[in-house]
C-alpha cells in the first residue's frame, strides 16, 4: 500500500522534519545517559533537596545511575519510532501518516504527563527541559501532519 502524494506540495518536507526531531530526541537521551549527574542534581534542586551527585557514596551512585538512565531508553524508543515514521513518510507508505499522528500525540501526551507530574506530584517550581522538548515536538509533528493531511490519499498499488 502506497499513498499518492502531491510531490510539489509541502508533504515532501514532512519526513525531514520528523526525522530531525527524532534525531534531537536521540541526542538528548544520549547526553543525559552520558551525564546522569546533571539529571540527578537538577532533579534534587527542583525538589528542594540539598543532595548532590557528589554527596552520594559509590553504591548510591550506581543505583541512581540505573534509576536515572532507565527512562532515557524510552526516549531512544521514541526516536526509533519517529525515524520509522519519517522513513514511511519519505517512501509514501500508507500507514505513515497515521503512525506519524500517533507518534505526535504520544510525544505531546508524554510531555503533558511529565509536566503535570513534575508540577503537582513532585511540587517542582518548573518543568524540566525534556518535558518542554516532548511537548514542542508533539505540537510540531501534529501541526505538520495536519497541514499535509489532504495531500496524503491512500490507494492500493
Amino acid at each position: 500500500m502506497k499513498a499518492i502524494v502531491d510531490e510539489t506540495g509541502r508533504s515532501k518536507y514532512i519526513w525531514f522534519i520528523i526525522a530531525t526531531m527524532s534525531i534531537i530526541i536521540f541526542f538528548i537521551a544520549a547526553f543525559f545517559m552520558a551525564f546522569p549527574e546533571i539529571t540527578y542534581d537538577v532533579s534534587m534542586e527542583y525538589a528542594g533537596s540539598s543532595l548532590t551527585w557528589e554527596s552520594l557514596d559509590e553504591g548510591s551512585k550506581v543505583a541512581m545511575h540505573f534509576l536515572i538512565v532507565r527512562p532515557f531508553w524510552d526516549e531512544i524508543l521514541f526516536g526509533i519510532l519517529g525515524l520509522y515514521c519519517a522513513w514511511g513518510l519519505k517512501k509514501r507508505v500508507s500507514f505513515a501518516w497515521n503512525l506519524g499522528m500517533f507518534w505526535g500525540v504520544m510525544m505531546l501526551v508524554a510531555g503533558i504527563t511529565l509536566g503535570l507530574s513534575e508540577l503537582f506530584i513532585g511540587n517542582w517550581p518548573t518543568v524540566c527541559i525534556v518535558t518542554i522538548v516532548y511537548s514542542i515536538i508533539g505540537v510540531i509533528a501534529l501541526g505538520c501532519l495536519l497541514i499535509v493531511k489532504k495531500e496524503f490519499k491512500k490507494t492500493a498499488t
